[in-house]
């Protein structure tokens, strides 16, 4: 099925199969389409809306086109990785929730890349902290091996993606190359927390986790809008768990957080993200530091340590408090710099 015959069965608002797309995604990426073309497929997904099958069949594409990173026992690595696109303002919560999970023990191949709509994406976070982030892919496995955190950015580990920059950017609405990227870990991590823009992508995107082999994971938006575990809000979970998806709520009640407004955790610049960040790690009490854990205690649950929110909750809380957490963002700036 070529392009042209893609563009018709959206144009009529019909669905494709997983098949399709990536056939379709094939001859895009490797140059047998336009940029109207390519425009037109944005466009035409956008509109109908992406199903399920459509958004496997993008993930599966980009995940055989990405740049490996081969490391040892994939199955146990995690990835705090997200859509992004929220438009909250939010400092960067995935990003601490990461050394978090690293400072509890958990194996983390963190994907990321720079801020699109949102004030500070990872890989600008990890700037600001001093970091080395456009590291080859031997270097990233390297540090996920010696202190168990690896930040892959992402334009490096996706070339097949610099093909559909420019016809993105001039149609400037967000689309199934959005939902890609958190579904496509170089690394194969099999366990992931992902915050996602829309609640109508919380089931859609955990059943696509679990028909792409994904062991454990847990796909979140908050009621208030953002993409993470809320502390302002109840949050929408699609929880993944060897072969089996469940929808359900979550409130900060659950594990005694109080909830906050939102503006509490909002941030202007990277600057600032980091600033806010870091003072989590340093053990800065307040509602900053209760979004982190909350995520946190999802990432651990992720990683297979424990099945008990509380126990997670408590293996967050000691990450931080013991220091790990922020010896492990510094053990991550020296390694990073040193290679």
């Amino acid at each position: 099925m070529d392009i042209r015959t893609v563009l018709h069965k959206l144009s009529e608002k019909e669905d494709l199969s997983a098949e399709e797309v990536y056939t379709a995604l094939t001859e895009i990426v490797d140059g047998g389409a336009t940029d109207a073309q390519i425009g037109a497929f944005i466009m035409g997904t956008k509109m109908k809306g992406e199903t399920v099958d459509e958004i496997e069949g993008a993930g599966k594409f980009f995940r055989e086109r990405a740049t490996r990173v081969v490391v040892s026992d994939p199955e146990e690595l995690v990835d705090t990785c997200g859509t992004g696109g929220d438009k909250s303002g939010t400092f960067n919560v995935s990003t601490v929730t990461a050394f978090v999970l690293a400072g509890a023990g958990v194996r983390v191949a963190k994907h990321g890349n720079r801020s699109v709509s949102s004030k500070c994406g990872s890989a600008d976070f990890l700037e600001q902290a001093g970091a080395k982030i456009d590291l080859p892919a031997e270097k990233v496995a390297k540090l996920i091996e010696e202190i168990g955190i690896g930040f892959m950015f992402a334009p490096l580990f996706h070339p097949a993606m610099k093909r559909v920059i420019g016809p993105r950017r001039e149609v400037g609405v967000r689309s199934i190359f959005n939902l890609v990227g958190p579904l496509s870990n170089p690394a194969g991590a099999k366990r992931q927390i992902m915050g996602v823009f829309s609640d109508e992508l919380v089931g859609k995107l955990a059943h696509v986790l679990n028909k792409l082999g994904i062991l454990k994971a847990f796909v979140v938006h908050g009621k208030d809008g953002i993409d993470e575990v809320s502390i302002s809000s109840a949050t929408l979970v699609g929880e993944v768990d060897r072969g089996e998806v469940k929808l359900y709520e979550f409130v900060p009640e659950e594990l005694g957080i109080q909830r906050r407004e939102l503006a509490q955790v909002c941030i202007a610049s990277p600057e600032e993200s980091f600033r806010m960040g870091f003072s989590v790690l340093e053990g800065e009490e307040g509602p900053h530091r209760d979004i982190v854990l909350l995520n946190a205690t999802f990432g651990i649950l992720a990683s297979g340590k424990t099945d008990d929110r509380k126990t997670a909750f408590e293996l967050a809380r000691e990450s931080i408090d013991s220091g790990r957490a922020k010896r492990k963002l510094e053990e991550f700036i020296e390694l990073s710099n040193r290679m």
